[in-house]
C-alpha cells in the first residue's frame, strides 16, 4: 500500500496544481468558489483517474475503477466546499492561501480514497468483466 506513495505524490502534485490554478483563476474571474470547485472536480476526476491508474498504481482502466474513483472523489467534494467556506467566508483568507491550505489538509484523505478506488482486486484474484480495460 505504501510503495506507490512517491508516484502518488507526483500525480497528486499535478492534480493539486491543476486544482489550485482553477480555484485561483476562478477567484480572479470573480466566480464563486463552489463553481470553481465543481469545474476542478470534473477535470481532476478524469485526469486523476487516468494518471493514477497508469502511473501511480499500474492498474488497468476500468468502468468499476472509474466509478469507485468518482464516488471517492464525490466524498471529497463537500469537504472541499466546506473547507472553502471555513477558509474564505469565516476566516477570510485570500484564495491564494485558502486553496493550497485546503489541498494540504485533504492530501492524506485523497491518498486513501484513491488507493481504495483504483486498486480493486485482491491478491491472486482475476478481474471480472467490470474490471476489464476500458478502450
Amino acid at each position: 500500500m505504501f510503495k506507490p506513495i512517491p508516484r502518488y505524490v507526483l500525480v497528486g502534485a499535478f492534480c493539486a496544481g491543476l486544482y489550485n490554478a482553477i480555484m485561483i483563476a476562478g477567484d480572479w474571474a470573480r466566480l464563486h468558489y463552489v463553481v470553481s470547485t465543481i469545474v476542478a472536480f470534473v477535470l481532476i476526476v478524469v485526469v486523476g483517474y487516468v494518471l493514477h491508474c497508469k502511473f501511480t498504481f499500474s492498474e488497468p482502466l476500468s468502468l468499476r475503477g472509474f466509478g469507485r474513483y468518482t464516488v471517492a472523489m464525490l466524498v471529497t467534494l463537500p469537504l472541499s466546499i466546506g473547507g472553502m467556506f471555513v477558509l474564505r467566508d469565516l476566516i477570510h483568507l485570500p484564495m491564494v492561501l485558502a486553496s493550497p491550505t485546503l489541498t494540504v489538509l485533504l492530501f492524506a484523505w485523497n491518498y486513501l480514497a484513491t488507493h481504495w478506488a483504483v486498486v480493486t482486486r485482491k491478491l491472486g484474484s482475476k478481474p471480472d468483466k467490470l474490471d476489464q480495460v476500458v478502450p
